[in-house]
């Protein structure tokens, strides 16, 4: 049944409204009723034990949190394997520097435009119009020029690989925030570009710069991991454990 209350039917409502002839008078209680009351108790009393106190009390001011059933621990070995990203990071910076400055050299209308790179999984390097600067024919020029430079290569795919090592060595439960997310040679084009690491920061916060650095790559273009993937990785662990322990 719908009810619509509208100014004029609550109008109407009130202009019917009457006063009654019959007029009301209190009944007074007798003797007897008025002992009944006074006597009159609760069927039951709940008292809260001081457990139950103690709990609700810590329920409410505390904050809810999400907390994964599955996963992992950050690695004894990531501070090791993060230093060694750390060297791979600085060797592909030389080699994309002397790039680049080839480049501005040999095709400096080509240089002046803004472009990033990553490499496939089969090792070859890709050219990425990350600025809509760069034109079909540009692409092309660039990924030959790109795969001619062995040095550039060798230095994307150590990088690379000691990324995909670093992300593996952190964990979801702590650690450096890296191993809510699953890193292969697969999936590694579409998430890093190799030529936004080294974005030149200014002396305030660059959003761009800032968006170019590895981990904030990962955080926003990241195949997060599934129990699947964190079960191969601690298995990975165990088996390189495993191997150490029979050599030692």
């Amino acid at each position: 049944m719908e009810i619509s209350l509208t100014a004029g039917s609550t109008l109407a409502s009130t202009m019917r409204l009457t006063q009654a002839s019959q007029t009301l008078t209190a009944k007074t209680i007798t003797e007897d009723q008025k002992t009944a009351f006074n006597n009159a108790t609760p069927a039951a009393i709940y008292h809260p034990s001081e457990e139950a106190v103690a709990l609700s009390q810590t329920v409410s001011t505390q904050p809810m949190v999400v907390v994964n059933t599955y996963g992992r621990t950050q690695s004894a070995d990531f501070p090791t394997i993060a230093k060694v990203q750390e060297r791979a990071r600085d060797g592909l910076k030389t080699s994309f520097d002397e790039f680049k400055s080839a480049l501005a050299s040999a095709f400096p209308d080509l240089a002046d435009k803004k472009f990033g790179f990553t490499i496939e999984a089969d090792g070859k390097l890709k050219a990425l119009n990350s600025a809509g600067e760069l034109s079909t024919s540009d692409m092309d020029q660039l990924d030959k020029l790109l795969n001619a430079s062995s040095s550039l290569k060798s230095a994307a795919s150590t990088y690379r690989d000691a990324s995909i090592d670093l992300v593996a060595a952190d964990g979801n439960w702590g650690g450096s925030y890296l191993g809510d997310y699953q890193l292969d040679k697969d999936n590694f084009a579409s998430t890093i570009d190799l030529g936004a690491l080294f974005i030149p920061q200014g002396k305030t916060p660059d959003p761009e710069a800032m968006a170019g650095w590895f981990s904030h790559q990962l955080w926003s273009k990241g195949e997060l991991a599934t129990p699947e993937s964190h079960a191969a990785i601690l298995a990975a662990r165990d088996a390189k454990k495993a191997a150490e322990t029979a050599k030692g």
